[in-house]
């Protein structure tokens, strides 16, 4: 008698969400995020209404495992939010999904991520989950843009970015992609981008 074993094959999925299913994605986020990284839930809304941001599921067969979320300008893609929801992490689904993003964008110019700054720690815990932040996206192949001082909402952050067009993360250009992304969103003197070279 022969026995023939066969591999689990996994089918891994990123799909737009449509408004009702970005309303379930934004519970998700006040479970994820501290308060002062969650948009208000009617800002939320109104972006993901007019196009302004796309939120993404990501599925691993067939079940919801992560989402994040995009704003895009010439195809330089922010991703504003990202995160692998509770009940699934600590199985290394965050590497798999991170790959799974860089797929899926491929066809843009560069993909472009705010990470907190070290300095923005207030206790030893804050400064741990800060640093396994910067880890994760330097381990995945982005690269952190030193040239760029960043303050959005008076927090300090790191601009890192993934990409293969090079001209896409010259320091002038990252400047004013985010201003562009970010114009009209909110008052400018919430945001502060200066080129230190």
């Amino acid at each position: 008698m022969l026995e023939h074993k066969f591999a689990r094959m996994e089918v891994k999925m990123i799909k737009k969400a449509d408004l009702e299913k970005a309303k379930q994605i934004y519970k998700y986020m006040e479970e994820d995020f501290p308060k002062n990284e969650i948009p208000n839930h009617t800002g939320f809304v109104k972006l993901t209404q007019e196009n302004i941001q796309n939120v993404y599921i990501y599925e691993e067969n067939s079940q919801e495992i992560a989402y994040f979320i995009t704003m895009e300008k010439d195809k330089k893609v922010l991703i504003t939010h990202l995160a692998v929801i509770k009940e699934h992490r600590g199985q290394g689904v965050g590497k798999r999904f991170i790959e799974a993003i860089k797929e899926f964008l491929a066809n843009k110019k560069v993909l472009i991520v705010e990470v907190e700054s070290e300095k923005n720690a207030k206790n030893e815990q804050e400064l741990e989950v800060i640093e396994k932040r910067l880890r994760y996206y330097l381990n995945a192949g982005f690269v952190k843009c030193n040239e760029l001082e960043y303050i959005l909402y008076n927090v300090d952050y790191y601009i890192l970015t993934y990409s293969t067009d090079e001209s896409s993360i010259f320091p002038n250009v990252l400047k004013d992609t985010l201003e562009s992304i970010y114009d009209g969103l909110f008052p400018k003197e919430n945001l502060s981008i200066n080129i230190t070279i």
